[in-house]
């Protein structure tokens, strides 16, 4: 096993462990908790955008779509787009073929065009 693997099996081992470890569950749902009034969420964006979403879980996507490398990404409700544009940039990072589509009841025309401008 080479160091790459061996991180990577440190890490599955680490997160396998981790909904016993209850103060980290403790902190983990304290800060969503807490965070969730004040939009802590609504301080970052991507690519210029805003977009929503907490740092880790913009992390954890782009490791989905890198080790899945899919045909087509869907966002149901999209807001300014940040989302939009994170998933296209990564595909194309990685070289990807995959579209994403973005749905959403009302697409204002400034967001709209904010986001075409990324095509």
């Amino acid at each position: 096993m080479d160091k790459v693997e061996m991180f990577e099996q440190e890490c599955m081992d680490r997160i396998q462990n981790y909904p016993q470890d209850t103060a980290l569950m403790k902190a983990s749902h304290g800060f969503l908790e807490a965070s969730f009034e004040p939009k802590y969420s609504y301080n970052f964006r991507w690519m210029g955008r805003p977009i929503i979403q907490y740092p880790q879980d913009m992390i954890a996507m782009q490791e989905i779509i890198w080790k899945v490398s899919p045909d087509l990404i869907v966002e149901t409700g999209i807001a300014h787009g940040g989302s939009l544009i994170l998933y296209a940039s990564i595909l194309e990072l990685i070289g990807g073929t995959g579209s994403v589509l973005g749905i959403d009841i009302d697409i204002r025309e400034h967001n709209r065009a904010e986001i075409e401008k990324h095509r």
